[in-house]
């Protein structure tokens, strides 16, 4: 008798499944290609990365859905996988993932680096989403898409 041992899930397969349950238990929609168009409104974009860097990625991808939960459907839920995320830090001048940055209309209000408290991470997003428009830390544009459209 042998016993065949089979590699377990890589951590980019972690974080592919962590994504897919984000989108089916929390309407977030997965963010392609280099420059995204955002909804008008609210939003919120969970930057990642590969969890072999930061296992914290994975900590994010759970966190974030239960912070931004008593806001319902006032904030639209975005999550950019390590194919697009070089190019979103890049853009809104994010060091290192995890990362959430927050939009309104497209303009960038702030961002959250790294794993928080979690009375820390929730009244940082409270306070990010109902605050101003501030400058982005990169001068590049941000796309609003039409009304009801998100790519």
């Amino acid at each position: 008798m042998s016993l065949q041992l089979s590699p377990g899930p890589t951590s980019l397969d972690r974080l592919q499944s962590a994504i897919a349950r984000m989108q089916s238990k929390h309407a977030f929609r997965r963010l392609e290609g280099d420059s995204p168009e955002f909804p008008a409104g609210l939003a919120a974009v969970l930057i990642t990365d590969d969890p072999q860097r930061n296992l914290e990625v994975l900590d994010a991808c759970v966190i974030l859905p239960e912070a931004l939960k008593p806001l319902g459907d006032q904030v639209s839920r975005h999550v950019a996988g390590p194919d697009t995320a070089p190019a979103l830090m890049q853009q809104f001048g994010i060091a290192r993932a995890p990362a959430v940055v927050f939009l309104r209309d497209g303009e960038f209000v702030g961002s959250l680096n790294g794993i928080r408290d979690w009375g820390e991470y929730q009244s940082e997003v409270t306070r990010l989403l109902s605050g101003p428009a501030q400058p982005k830390p990169i001068g590049i544009p941000v796309r609003v898409a039409a009304q009801g459209g998100c790519v």
